[in-house]
């Protein structure tokens, strides 16, 4: 359910609809009490029209398919993405963010999501925005981890990291091993940007 309330929403926006999700739908999430509701509830906790519909979907699917639903964490990336595709409404990236969030995947590459579209072409200093093919090509050399690295991505277009706040290891540090004036400030000033978590 989280995935699908975090789809083409911002964090900070998808995070605030979700706590009040949990609030209208009480402890513990079950499918059965989420099925139970009406979609106008849904809706007023701030889902659209059609996340409403899949969330409803996906609860369905969880009542009817109780034995497989138990087996997901059992089965690989490629028959978890069988069983859930079907469910309308659930997509490839709804389906990715529950591998790598859910069920702790390690090597899932949302190629097609916009922020690791973004995050490729900042890393590797691309003109125009990444193309998923691209996405893909690129990722490999971080196989098997590539869940990692998508985490990665995504923080980093969050940061608003920029191309030159990167270290990519160039001639341009000192030989004292301290970063040069061009690599570690701006205008005389120290980078004060926060890289990592808030």
């Amino acid at each position: 359910m989280r995935a699908v309330v975090y789809q083409s929403v911002s964090g900070r926006a998808a995070g605030a609809i979700f706590a009040r999700l949990k609030e209208v739908i009480g402890r513990p999430l079950t499918p059965a009490k989420v099925f139970a509701l009406r979609p106008q509830s849904l809706v007023k906790a701030g889902l659209s029209n059609a996340k409403a519909r899949t969330i409803r979907n996906l609860a369905s699917w969880f009542k009817s398919n109780r034995e497989l639903a138990a087996a997901l964490p059992k089965l690989s990336d490629e028959e978890i993405n069988d069983a859930l595709s079907g469910i309308p409404g659930v997509g490839p990236w709804t389906i990715n963010v529950f591998l790598i969030f859910n069920l702790g995947r390690l090597d899932v590459m949302p190629a097609a999501d916009l922020g690791i579209r973004r995050g490729v072409q900042l890393i590797d200093g691309l003109r125009t925005l990444a193309t998923p093919k691209q996405v893909i090509a690129r990722s490999e050399v971080w196989r098997p981890y590539r869940s990692i690295a998508s985490i990665y991505l995504w923080q980093a277009v969050r940061l608003k990291v920029e191309s030159n706040d990167l270290d990519y290891g160039k001639a341009d540090r000192r030989t004292d091993g301290l970063p040069s004036s061009k690599s570690g400030e701006r205008g005389g000033k120290p980078n004060s940007r926060p890289v990592g978590d808030e």
